[in-house]
């Protein structure tokens, strides 16, 4: 605190302390360079809201009249803050030095000159610190363990300057012993009111076997009596934990031996008291190299520790599933990478996915997902084997270290944790099956990287989606295909974007004279970078990143569009256009509104569009799918069942949707003719549609061959290239559309 300064305080000299001394206070109080760097680093907090703290500390000197009486007017309360405020800029970031010592003395010679009394100086430094410390809560909760820190550099400095000006009190008036002694009581109030804010108990304990003393919260933390006469130091360590006891024995040696200050943790239990994690720092007065007396402090830690365990606990921990995070799992990836950089030990890395668990989420909730999560999570931990970790990266992603280099090896580990999800799962009184892919990337050869190798397993993982056993080995040309895959993405939206898609027709004709009936719009893309693309390469893309919706919109608006042109010249189409639709446009609940506006916008009739959809598709959420299709068929679409005997091919399942049309897939229609098994099937198939009333068409019809067995089996439609090949809008017509 800072008060007007007279004209001339020091006719009497000044005082000096020897740099010796300072050093002395200074070691005494365990003020050091760390110290130091706490307050610099504390500065930011005090300096944003120090002119608030500095009014506030003004505004309680000048509610008593011994210290608002030095404050005459606004201007000099104006002087008064720029002061305060350079002081406390000191006190953070000054070096304690000569010149740093000399202020300190100026500022408590003025104090005393003004006939400040000392307990008003004292009284003040405690305000001071309270402010301050009210400054650096905001630490509390970003750094426990900082706050504690500053908080203790804080005091430290704040005892130094009061040391300081204690001195030059005493030097201005050597004959007020009565007010020294009173001034030294009201500081030791002081500092007992300090370790009480800053949660400090102090005690001594006089050598070689007497008495312990310690103040009522020593007491308290240490279940001491007021005074231990005898084996004080047995006392001290008395309620100690056992375990920790070794540890606070050599701390206490060390200090007996040299005078060294020591600082040691241990836990202290006691009958009917929680257990508690207690700080303790002491040292070791000497005379004549033999210790005398031991001077210490205890903090009670145990609040403190508990924040910075669960701190810890959810900075490397997953939450939910309990399992390590990411941040934990690349430490411990850093660690293995580092090791088999010295001693060339191979490790490999599992990357896990749970196979369409979105889907979860999206059909029975996320409280579901999270006990599906945690359940796979018990799993995975359970099948570990020595050696060996598992994390939570994030969402339905798990990864496995593994200490085995070898591809085989990896694989059995693989195909152990593949097995114990895979295992049926019950959820309340549901049982649902879980299956994941793996992705398997070793080190060295796939990489010596953290970011490397986890890519590359998640590559791997990713073809591991495609693949019947569920794991792949990382092989380099699977980045390959990875790169390929996000140009056809990055190109697939320009397309879209550009109008650079194409529809080409395939006819659908009668089996028993080839007469057109229909037609089917199948999507073309021809990119100028890329070349022809497969459909069977960017209608999965599509699906995967989200495009398809767009995609599906395009084909339906441009093949009504193509529809209602061909009337419009005369050419108008037999039967119906077939377009397909994704399962994923049935996840839309407004897509048969949406059709619907399409098909009214081309100035088609519903009744001229065939819908194709998978049995895969419509089965990802029948309740949904059937209350969609049933919209559909009431608007007067007609429905096809695609790719019959590829998924459920399910009788119930046909029975309870409004289909028209069932298209047999051509890979029965293939084999029909040397495949026994696949000639039943396609029996099967035509005498169910029979039996049900719904059409039949035959897909990929190649040969006559084929055609006479589908006549002789009483099937109605085909569709392949033996009829004719897909074809653009106009050569179609040409072709078709002109007789």
């Amino acid at each position: 605190m800072d008060f007007p300064k007279p004209s001339s305080p020091f006719s009497g000299g000044t005082p000096e302390i020897p740099q010796a001394e300072i050093d002395l206070r200074l070691a005494y109080l365990k003020y050091n360079a760390e110290d130091q760097r706490n307050l610099n680093q504390a500065w930011d907090y005090i300096q944003s809201c120090s002119q608030h703290n500095i009014d506030r500390f003004y505004a309680h000197v000048g509610a008593f009249a011994e210290t608002g009486s030095y404050i005459q007017d606004g201007r000099q309360l104006d002087r008064l803050r720029g002061m305060q405020q350079h002081y406390l800029r000191e006190l953070f970031c000054a070096p304690v030095d000569a010149a740093y010592v000399d202020n300190r003395l100026r500022i408590g010679m003025v104090h005393h000159h003004i006939g400040l009394e000392p307990h008003w100086y004292l009284g003040s430094c405690s305000q001071l610190l309270s402010e301050i410390t009210h400054s650096l809560e905001p630490i509390l909760t970003e750094d426990p363990r900082f706050y504690a820190a500053a908080m203790q550099s804080v005091i430290k400095r704040l005892f130094l300057d009061m040391g300081i000006a204690m001195n030059a009190y005493v030097f201005t008036d050597r004959h007020a012993l009565s007010k020294s002694t009173s001034s030294l009581r009201e500081s030791e109030a002081l500092l007992s009111e300090a370790h009480d804010l800053a949660q400090l108990a102090r005690w001594e304990l006089f050598l070689p076997e007497g008495p312990l003393n310690g103040c009522p919260r020593a007491q308290e933390m240490l279940h001491l009596e007021q005074t231990q006469e005898k084996n004080g130091y047995e006392r001290l360590r008395y309620w100690v934990n056992p375990a920790d006891r070794a540890e606070v024995d050599a701390a206490f040696a060390s200090t007996l031996a040299s005078g060294v200050t020591y600082d040691v943790r241990y836990r202290v239990e006691h009958p009917g008291h929680p257990l508690r994690m207690l700080r303790e720092r002491g040292r070791a007065l000497l005379e004549n190299g033999k210790p005398v007396r031991v001077v210490g402090t205890v903090q009670d830690i145990s609040l403190q520790v508990s924040q910075l365990s669960r701190i810890e606990q959810l900075a490397l921990f997953d939450d939910l599933t309990q399992l390590p995070n990411r941040a934990n799992f690349l430490g411990n990836l850093e660690r293995h990478l580092i090791d088999a950089g010295k001693t060339r030990k191979p490790f490999s890395l599992l990357f896990i996915d749970l196979d369409d668990f979105k889907e979860i989420n999206d059909t029975q909730g996320h409280s579901v997902g999270d006990e599906v999560l945690i359940e796979v999570a018990r799993r995975l931990k359970e099948n570990l084997k020595p050696q060996e970790m598992v994390a939570r990266l994030g969402g339905d992603e798990f990864v496995v270290l593994t200490p085995t280099g070898a591809k085989d090896g990896a694989t059995t580990a693989a195909l152990r944790f593949s097995t114990a999800i895979g295992r049926p799962l019950w959820i309340g009184q549901s049982m649902m099956g879980i299956r994941a892919s793996i992705g398997i990337a070793s080190c060295p050869e796939d990489g010596l990287k953290s970011g490397l190798l986890l890519r590359n397993a998640d590559i791997a993982m990713y073809a591991a989606k495609s693949s019947r056993s569920g794991i792949e080995i990382y092989r380099p040309e699977m980045s390959e295909r990875l790169l390929r895959r996000a140009q056809l993405a990055s190109r697939l939206q320009h397309a879209l974007d550009e109008g650079a898609l194409e529809l080409y027709y395939q006819p659908q004709v009668t089996v028993a004279d080839g007469t057109l009936v229909g037609a089917e719009a199948l999507l073309r893309w021809h990119d100028p970078v890329l070349g022809q693309v497969s459909p069977d390469e960017f209608i999965p893309l599509a699906e995967h990143r989200g495009l398809i919706g767009a995609v599906g919109q395009w084909v339906a608006a441009q093949a009504c569009r193509q529809l209602h042109h061909w009337e419009s010249a005369g050419r108008a189409l037999p039967g119906q256009l077939a377009i397909n639709i994704s399962p994923r446009q049935l996840d839309d609940p407004q897509f048969a509104e949406q059709l619907l506006e399409l098909v009214r916008q081309a100035g088609v009739l519903p009744g001229k569009i065939d819908l194709e959809l998978t049995e895969s598709g419509i089965m990802i959420d029948p309740e949904s799918s059937l209350s969609i299709l049933q919209k559909l068929k009431d608007a007067g679409f007609s429905l096809s069942l695609d790719d019959f005997g590829m998924g459920y091919s399910s009788l119930a399942h046909l029975r309870g949707f409004p289909l028209d049309k069932i298209k047999l897939d051509r890979s029965f229609v293939l084999g029909m003719l040397e495949q026994p098994h696949d000639y039943a099937i396609v029996v099967a198939t035509i005498a169910m549609a029979q039996s049900l009333g719904l059409r039949m068409v035959a897909e990929g019809v190649e040969s006559a061959l084929q055609v006479d067995a589908l006549k002789r089996l009483g099937c109605s439609h085909a569709q392949g290239y033996f009829y004719g090949v897909p074809l653009p809008a106009e050569q179609f017509a040409e072709q078709w559309l002109n007789t």
